[in-house]
């Protein structure tokens, strides 16, 4: 397929930063691999690769490189097409008794196919392949798919593995000295039974460029450099107060207790936590500088590769808040910046920032936000569970940055608070730098949103009704099927 110029400039443009969006979550030496080899590759995401998710996340494409064309076109051979071959034969058998399972749920309950069908995802199927071929390195690629309208479930084949995703992970991670298990995923899944496997790659869904990309990083042409954006955990640690799913009304009774800050706040130690990624080289963190201008707070810390491999990281910055009458998360997150591609032995100063007015909470009796007086404890680190304290910023007086007016009302539900409070107590005394802001300083940086919310005259008079057709931008009540809000945008 011959490309156009504008999608040649578009690829040069995203290939050089896919390999950022990969996640090592695991390593042990084994990779990268000197050159193409012989590759035993296994797992359902060879052939049936997720570029995207479903629905909004879904993209047409004119063309796509899946796993197994992007390792071949690398120049590395597989050993294991007729598993492939047989694999794919399990798989049309199980997509056929799954399409006429929702077509017989659908005359059950007396609607079309097509509707009933709409977000429900096929689970992988077990099956009994052997795994006899030799080869110099070994992959398995686990693939899920999910997206709007494919929420993920707790059920093998979806978050959680099958019987022979674990029994097979588990046996080439035994028989390969050099193994790695590639998650072409978008979301986490549950890696308890495989968590002992020596590489683990967060491949994600690239686009159309998947396979290439992990090629590309098995040759070492590429470093993984990104970091996790969620939690990975068996979905018993979760928060237990969620109301995903109810097609009424969702209380969010979690509050502010979302990711990272329930984990913390609950004492559950993850599996891999919020910010988490390894590298093919190494790095340190020299000792963090911290200067404050106003209330703007700079944190300046060198990153020193001193690996063997050209690589990059990120630090992110995290502030703890004093105790006091509201509830806040043990930690949050306030910043995070990334280093160029550092050469081995080489060096660079980052330097990240945040205004210290960001991280007010809401006060409900006082309807505005408020910075409560007490020290407030600055963190760096390279993940949310690995952080050092670098500086306490003092603010001797409650702080008001913004006031507001409630216009909801009574929600009819209260926000949780979990566990245990680690965060350090107001008379805690430090060797640490400390700082001190003023309430002066935030002087003429009070906004507020008091004023009176006015209605067009015009919005005045439309229905509920119209008013929810307005806020989708078209929609044909008598258009079936192809009036979705999906098609909106196309169709007139």
């Amino acid at each position: 397929m011959k490309l156009s110029d504008h999608e040649k400039e578009h690829l040069r443009m995203i290939r050089g930063g896919l390999s950022e969006c990969t996640v090592l979550l695991k390593k042990n030496g084994a990779f990268p691999l000197a050159s193409p080899c012989t590759l035993a590759a296994y797992g359902n995401g060879v052939r049936h690769t997720v570029k995207g998710g479903t629905g909004s996340g879904e993209v047409n494409s004119r063309f796509f490189i899946d796993i197994e064309q992007g390792l071949e076109r690398a120049g590395f051979t597989l050993t294991t097409k007729d598993w492939l071959d047989a694999y794919e034969k399990k798989k049309e058998e199980a997509y056929k008794a799954f399409i006429a399972s929702v077509k017989k749920e659908a005359r059950k309950q007396h609607v079309f196919p097509t509707v009933f069908g709409m977000g429900q995802v096929m689970t992988e199927p077990d099956y009994d392949l052997p795994l006899r071929h030799d080869a110099d390195a070994a992959l398995y690629v686990l693939s899920r798919i999910s997206g709007e309208g494919s929420d993920r479930q707790n059920i093998k084949g979806d978050f959680l593995l099958t019987d022979t995703e674990v029994r097979d992970i588990r046996a080439l991670d035994q028989k390969y000295d050099r193994f790695m298990l590639v998650l072409n995923v978008g979301g986490p899944v549950d890696l308890t039974p495989v968590k002992d496997v020596g590489n683990i790659l967060l491949l994600s869904q690239l686009g159309v460029e998947t396979g290439a990309v992990l090629a590309q990083i098995l040759l070492g042409k590429e470093n993984p450099s990104g970091k996790l954006t969620t939690t990975w955990a068996p979905a018993s640690d979760y928060c237990p107060d969620i109301d995903f799913g109810n097609p009424d009304d969702t209380d969010y009774r979690e509050g502010i207790f979302v990711g990272y800050r329930y984990f913390d706040a609950a004492g559950v130690k993850p599996l891999y936590p919020f910010g988490y990624g390894l590298s093919y080289t190494e790095f340190s963190c020299g000792q963090a500088e911290t200067r404050i201008s106003g209330t703007l707070v700079k944190v300046l810390i060198p990153v020193q590769n001193t690996g063997s491999f050209p690589g990059k990281e990120s630090i992110q910055l995290y502030l703890s808040s004093p105790r006091g009458s509201l509830i806040k998360p043990e930690k949050e997150l306030r910043a995070f910046a990334k280093t160029r591609l550092l050469q081995p032995g080489e060096e660079e100063t980052l330097t990240l920032s945040f205004d210290l007015g960001d991280a007010a909470s809401y006060d409900p009796e006082k309807q505005a936000y408020v910075l409560e007086s007490g020290k407030y404890i600055v963190k760096t680190g390279r993940n949310c569970l690995d952080t050092r304290d670098v500086s306490i910023i003092e603010i001797p007086g409650t702080v008001v940055t913004k006031r507001v007016r409630p216009l909801f009302g009574d929600p009819g539900f209260a926000d949780k608070a979990y566990g245990r409070d680690s965060r350090p107590e107001d008379t805690e005394t430090s060797a640490l730098p400390c700082f001190t802001v003023p309430p002066e300083a935030f002087a003429g940086t009070a906004v507020s949103y008091e004023r009176e919310e006015t209605v067009l005259p015009e919005a005045e008079k439309l229905s509920d009704e119209e008013l929810a057709y307005l806020g989708i931008g078209w929609f044909n009540p008598k258009g079936g099927i192809l009036s979705v809000i999906g098609n909106a945008s196309k169709t007139i």
